[in-house]
């Protein structure tokens, strides 16, 4: 059902269960949320003051300890920097060095007079000698390549970067990088090198990894990027002194740093990582501080929804109540238009017949019979009707008593069939009964037995369709007294078979066979207070058969 067909009074109803209600929740649901981010925002503020104030004094006290120890969690580069210039980790490689005056002969045997066969030989004289043997052993190596021995001159340098792999070249260069390149024994050197097995600048260390791996990156030249970015936005002020440790943030990088002798500097860049994922949760912890802002939004957002869930539920249950009571209305509404109706026409029948029998005409006996006859039938169906009517409305009040007797049902039952059967003969029905002459005793109202077995004939009769054939039976089975009335009619559909019992209901394959949705809903509630029940068996084209069951009394 659509607002719109809701009647003007419902619709009044939503808009001031909106109004009242709805509105206001929405408004405080609202202003609540406001609060509570404010609220929010305030203890973060707080919490986020206080535990900076905690973590910048933790922090200074792991600066004072990797200062002095050289070595902490919270350094992850350290630095020195002298006259102005960082040295450490070091950007270039320092000027070559000399080679010593004993190789000054053998040099120029090999470069200027292009002898590497004169000069091998005065190298490995030094070497004999025990003068400088790594640095004779590389000469070697190199004029044994110049002579076309490659293999013996790969030999000589891998025995060089094993035997002397710390020692350096005059380049400043170490052995251990440069004779195994020479030797092409580069297997697991990149990876030596990103391990930081050696000591190297800046220049090296990018040089010599991309000559093993160009397209590969270690963090291990993250260091150096610091120090590039070190030298070039490091400013430290122009006085400093002598144990006061300083710190300083630079890009994505903060430092700690404290004057050594002279004007030298050492200091370290923080991990930050370690800050974020050691320190700090500790820090919370001893606090005890926890972020529960999101189990907070989620109580609180959870607790928006049930209250929305609620009025949603609200909502659809006032529009189903109004939808139940605007069709309980409009049943109502037909129920009335129907019972004027069939008030009506017996009422004229009467007065007709009436005022004619009045009048000073003489008829025959038997015309008078007949006008006799169907005054009686009239008053017998208006009493009925009116029956009909007073039950079901004190069974709508609750105020319906029964005065249950025990007794046998089978006189009564076979009265009322028998009153009936005129009806039906007239009707052009055939009745064919097959009544037991006694029953086991049972409890029941005469009255409301009467009215029920009424009923159903009824029902029959309206239902019965094309076909004339309607049967009754009464019997004794499973502990209880039967009486079942059967039709070969229209049938009711298995999801009709429940609701035809509800007031003012009619199935929709009955349209226009009149009545009032009442008969039914009577039959169970008269069972339902003899503690007995009412079975229905129904096939659409087929007919119905109605039994009312009546528990028999304990002997």
């Amino acid at each position: 059902m659509k607002l719109w067909d809701v009647p003007r009074l419902y619709r009044r109803a939503i808009l001031i269960y909106f109004a009242a209600i709805v509105a206001p929740a929405c408004g405080l649901v609202w202003l609540g949320i406001q609060s509570f981010e404010r609220q929010r925002q305030a203890l973060a503020t707080l919490t986020a003051e206080k535990l900076a104030a905690k973590l910048e004094a933790e922090l200074h006290t792991a600066a004072e300890r990797a200062l002095m120890l050289h070595s902490h969690p919270a350094a992850k580069f350290f630095f020195t920097i002298e006259h102005g210039m960082v040295v450490r980790p070091a950007l270039y490689a320092p000027s070559p060095r000399s080679v010593p005056r004993e190789f000054l002969e053998a040099e120029r045997q090999e470069l200027q007079m292009n002898r590497p066969d004169l000069a091998l030989e005065s190298y490995r004289k030094l070497m004999v000698e025990h003068q400088y043997e790594s640095l004779a052993l590389s000469r070697v190596a190199r004029c044994l390549a110049k002579l076309g021995r490659q293999e013996d001159s790969r030999a000589a340098w891998r025995t060089l970067a094993t035997t002397y792999p710390d020692e350096r070249d005059p380049f400043h260069r170490p052995y251990g990088i440069v004779g195994a390149i020479e030797a092409g024994d580069i297997a697991g050197l990149y990876d030596q090198i990103a391990a930081g097995r050696w000591d190297l600048t800046a220049d090296q260390a990018e040089y010599f990894l991309t000559q093993l791996d160009p397209h590969r990156s270690t963090p291990y030249l993250e260091q150096f990027h610091f120090a590039r970015e070190l030298s070039e936005q490091f400013r430290p002020p122009s006085t400093l002194h002598e144990g006061e440790i300083y710190n300083y943030s630079f890009g994505a990088w903060r430092i700690f740093y404290e004057v050594e002798a002279g004007d030298a500097l050492s200091g370290f860049a923080v991990n930050q990582d370690w800050v974020n994922g050691n320190l700090k949760p500790e820090i919370e912890h001893a606090l005890g501080i926890a972020d529960t802002s999101g189990q907070d939004l989620r109580i609180y957002g959870g607790a928006i929804a049930l209250v929305l869930v609620v009025l949603s539920a609200g909502v659809a249950l006032l529009l189903r109540d109004i939808s139940r009571e605007a069709r309980t209305n409009r049943l109502r509404s037909d129920f009335v238009s129907s019972v004027s109706h069939d008030l009506k026409t017996p009422i004229t029948l009467i007065r007709l017949y009436s005022e004619t029998l009045l009048r000073p005409d003489t008829f025959r006996e038997e015309d008078r019979y007949g006008f006799y006859s169907i005054i009686v039938r009239e008053s017998e169906r208006l009493g009925r009707l009116v029956d009909r009517i007073l039950t079901f409305s004190r069974v709508e009040r609750g105020d319906q008593v029964y005065n249950l007797e025990e007794g046998d049902v089978a006189p009564v039952i076979a009265r009322v069939v028998e009153d009936y059967r005129e009806y039906l003969e007239r009707a052009g029905f055939r009745l064919e009964r097959a009544p037991a002459p006694s029953a086991p005793p049972v409890r029941f109202d005469s009255g409301a037995l009467s009215q029920a077995v009424v009923n159903l004939l009824d029902n029959a009769v309206k239902y019965s369709g094309d076909s004339r054939e309607i049967a009754v039976r009464l019997g004794a089975e499973n502990g209880c007294v039967a009486f079942e009335v059967e039709d070969h009619g229209l049938g009711i559909p298995a999801a009709e078979r429940e609701r035809i019992f509800g007031r003012f209901y009619r199935v929709p394959n009955g349209s226009g066979k009149g009545g009032y949705g009442l008969g039914l809903f009577l039959v169970r509630h008269i069972m339902d207070a003899h503690g007995g029940r009412v079975d229905v068996e129904s096939e659409p084209g087929r007919g119905s058969r109605f039994r009312l069951m009546f528990p028999r009394v304990s002997e």
